[in-house]
């Protein structure tokens, strides 16, 4: 009988020296070098652009309408963005129309917070929606100078992505949505 107990006493100590606790699941660094911007110009508008993302135009078939995406391909993530020439009568439904989408998230969302953006030089206004939580699309933007032009834009990710995983991605992204509102330039050639 003591043999027994002076085995298990054994094993307890020998198996109590080891740390078996399972550790949490980790998630690499990710840091971005410095990028050079380049520039975009349509018919209506121009901006500034960081030189990893790739811009591709869209074919749409409607009227007034541009559509193009910023793809990222090293985060797997797009921008997707639509400009709309609009008049001031269009105006509040296009501002409906980005409050909406946006909201369209708060079931899931944990919060979403609102960055106002203006720039009375360049005659541009906007906001920057970040919507925190388990959702598809983090960051969703307008801009707009109020008369003839308004531009829209949501971040997604090509995967399900856990927030904490990609929070520095997209801070990044979120950064050169910043960069994309504040380079804007309206062309008003009408």
């Amino acid at each position: 009988m003591r043999k027994e107990y002076l085995f298990l006493f054994f094993s307890f100590l020998f198996l109590s020296c080891n740390d078996y606790t399972p550790k949490p699941k980790g998630y690499a660094r990710i840091d971005r070098n410095k990028i050079e911007m380049k520039e975009f110009r349509y018919l209506d508008f121009s901006f500034l652009y960081p030189n990893d993302a790739k811009l591709e135009e869209l074919e749409n078939g409607v009227k007034n309408e541009f559509w193009f995406n910023l793809s990222y391909p090293s985060y797997n993530a797009v921008v997707y963005c639509t400009y709309m020439s609009i008049t001031p009568a269009q105006l509040s439904n296009a501002l409906e129309d980005s409050y909406q989408l946006a909201y369209s998230h708060a079931l899931k969302a944990e919060e979403i917070e609102q960055t106002v953006f203006t720039d009375s030089v360049r005659n541009k206004t906007g906001i920057i929606y970040e919507i925190k939580g388990m959702v598809a699309v983090p960051v969703q933007f307008y801009v707009t100078d109020s008369k003839s032009h308004f531009l829209r834009g949501s971040l997604y990710f090509n995967e399900l992505v856990r927030p904490d995983s990609v929070a520095p991605i997209v801070s990044f992204l979120r950064s050169d949505i910043q960069e994309i509102m504040q380079s804007l330039e309206w062309n008003n050639l009408k």
